[in-house]
């Protein structure tokens, strides 16, 4: 089912197209909702006849009390027991349904384009796959059950009230258009402060993240207080939507349902004392049938009394079913299905071969108005290192993220082996590349699963040699446990040169045709340095290599160097050939000569007066 193919259906009707493969279980509750209410309306009627036909007449028979209190006692036997059964097959329905959903959500989350990520907090889109999937259970397990079963008793209850008296009858029809107009009012009110919540839920849950995810710096910065005014803000803000719909379900839900019922009530009393006082003719109401009437009226509020309570549900299940529909109208990548056949002249082994990569003419722009990569031009030969360098904000990291199709560029074309981008699905373009990138990235598991992400097929041998190759089998072998040793949340328990020698294992043993270094070495010391430029040394043989480099010593051997400034390359050639050249690249090089002549000449105090 592709959800975003449908953006114009409601969100209810895509809802029960996930409960269609599941209808054969949910049709079964409903036929055990139908025999339950029967059970359950039928006592009333088994106590108006013990009273009208047994107790008051005097004919009083303990076998015709005896018989009809054991049929009583069974009809609650089984009403509960039907109850309960129907209730399971509603849960495990429930179940099936939010897990297909949660499922689909997810995958739906790993094809969509990086543009989605960077504009939407963290804690937004948790919030659609655990919370609002969640709340969606409560529509299926609570509210719909609910409303059906309401329905159901309803209707039970006005046949029996028909056939006790039909002026009884009438008189309980006047009621309903009291209590759906109440229902309809609060509907109506309620939606809106419904929506307000969901909406500070999710900034309370981005919030978090992000203090969680930053506490080092909130600490080092020593913004404690700010971050806790800023949390309370927005916390109070949820606070004070929950206020107002604590005093709307307060006025409109159970204290209004009790009143119209007590009023009913009154009035049936008084009816039938009138009634009482006129002539069998006139057509007396019997004790029974009164004694059957009250309690068919009480429970007939209760589905009223249990639809307003699970409007609520009902309101948040709804706001919740257009969030998450929402995201899944977000529209996907074009390339990102890996099931798109190969098209001439890609390739789908594991093992890529080095590859050409041409840059024509291409420009880039995140926003549509300020240009991040402005008619770039280049080619980077196969089996030879390309380094680039320049500023922040120059446009280096740009060229990846259109290499890796993170982001589509608006002009020009990017070309591999003489193949446009276009022609290539994402899991096989991907795949030819090996990225390692400034932060990296270490996910739960133990240091082997992150080695393989995901490639079950690599033998232990071949991951133990990528770490070798990638200088991180050292370190490695120092871990408790080994390559079974789980590093933590974030790999918090190594430190930031291990996570990055650990990443570049990780990208050997996926064995790319094409490395990407995102300025890989640019947060790691001078012996780890060492370590990757020796192991760079081998790796390049056979391999392309393009190198967003920070420390310009780490690209000194680079076939060719592309200077960039302000989206467009600026200069090109060689170290030997920039150095002796005016321009960006010298003055780079020289200041970061001067840099690590203080770093070497720095001690103690005496690193402040060589500065000075």
């Amino acid at each position: 089912m592709n959800a975003a193919q449908q953006p114009k259906r409601s969100s209810t009707r895509r809802l029960l197209d996930y409960a269609k493969p599941h209808s054969s279980r949910f049709a079964l509750a409903l036929l055990l909702m139908v025999f339950a209410t029967a059970a359950e309306m039928s006592i009333p009627w088994l106590v108006k006849v013990i009273l009208d036909e047994v107790i008051l007449p005097g004919n009083f028979a303990w076998s015709e009390l005896l018989k009809l209190g054991g049929i009583m006692f069974a009809m609650y036997v089984v009403a509960g027991l039907l109850q309960y059964l129907q209730v399971l097959n509603f849960q495990h329905g429930a179940l099936s349904v939010v897990n297909a959903l949660r499922r689909d959500l997810f995958a739906h989350l790993l094809k969509l384009p990086m543009r989605v990520f960077d504009s939407q907090p963290v804690g937004r889109l948790v919030s659609r796959v655990s919370n609002d999937t969640e709340s969606l259970r409560d529509l299926f397990v609570s509210v719909l059950p609910t409303i059906i079963q309401g329905s159901l008793r309803i209707v039970a209850i006005f046949i029996a009230i028909s056939l006790l008296d039909w002026r009884l009858m009438l008189l309980s029809l006047v009621l309903i258009p009291i209590l759906l107009g109440a229902m309809q009012l609060y509907r109506k009110l309620s939606a809106p402060l419904f929506n307000g919540a969901r909406e500070r839920i999710s900034e309370i849950n981005t919030q978090i993240s992000e203090s969680l995810q930053g506490m080092r710096i909130i600490q080092a910065f020593n913004q404690q207080a700010h971050s806790r005014a800023e949390f309370e803000q927005t916390n109070q803000a949820w606070s004070q939507v929950s206020r107002r719909t604590i005093g709307l379900n307060s006025l409109l839900l159970a204290p209004y349902t009790r009143l119209i019922a007590l009023l009913a009530s009154v009035v049936v009393v008084a009816w039938f004392g009138q009634q009482s006082g006129l002539t069998a003719d006139v057509g007396a109401v019997e004790i029974g049938s009164l004694y059957a009437f009250m309690i068919y009226l009480e429970r007939f509020f209760d589905p009223f009394r249990q639809l307003s309570m699970e409007l609520s549900k009902l309101q948040i299940s709804t706001v919740a079913a257009d969030r998450v529909f929402e995201l899944l109208d977000e529209a996907a990548d074009p390339h990102a299905d890996a099931s798109i056949p190969l098209r001439p002249g890609t390739q789908s082994e594991r093992h890529s071969p080095a590859s050409e990569i041409v840059f024509d003419n291409v420009s880039l722009s995140y926003d549509g108005q300020h240009q991040a990569l402005n008619e770039i031009s280049f080619t980077a030969p196969a089996g030879k290192m390309t380094a680039i360098v320049g500023h922040s904000g120059s446009g280096k990291s740009s060229l990846i993220n259109l290499l890796m199709r993170f982001y589509e560029h608006q002009q020009g074309e990017v070309r591999i082996d003489g193949q446009p981008l276009s022609q290539f699905n994402d899991a096989d373009l991907r795949q030819r590349f090996g990225l390692v990138q400034q932060e990296p990235v270490i996910f739960s598991g133990s240091i082997d699963d992150n080695i393989r992400l995901g490639r079950d097929d690599l033998s232990e041998a071949a991951v133990q040699q990528a770490a070798q190759q990638g200088q991180a089998q050292r370190f490695i072998h120092r871990l408790p446990g080994g390559f079974a040793h789980r590093p933590g949340n974030a790999g918090q328990s190594l430190s930031m040169g291990e996570r990055q020698l650990l990443a570049f294992a990780r990208t050997l043993a996926h064995a790319p045709g094409v490395l990407l270094l995102d300025e890989a070495t640019a947060n790691i010391d001078s012996e780890t340095e060492e370590q990757i430029k020796r192991a760079l040394a081998n790796l390049r043989q056979g391999r392309t290599t393009l190198a967003i480099a920070h420390r310009l010593s780490t690209i000194v051997d680079a076939d060719q160097i592309l200077v960039m400034d302000q989206g467009r390359i600026v200069q090109r050639g060689t170290h030997a050939e920039l150095v002796e050249q005016a321009g960006h690249y010298r003055e780079l090089y020289l200041a970061q000569q001067v840099e690590e002549e203080l770093t070497q000449h720095c001690h103690g105090t005496d690193c402040v007066t060589s500065a000075e």
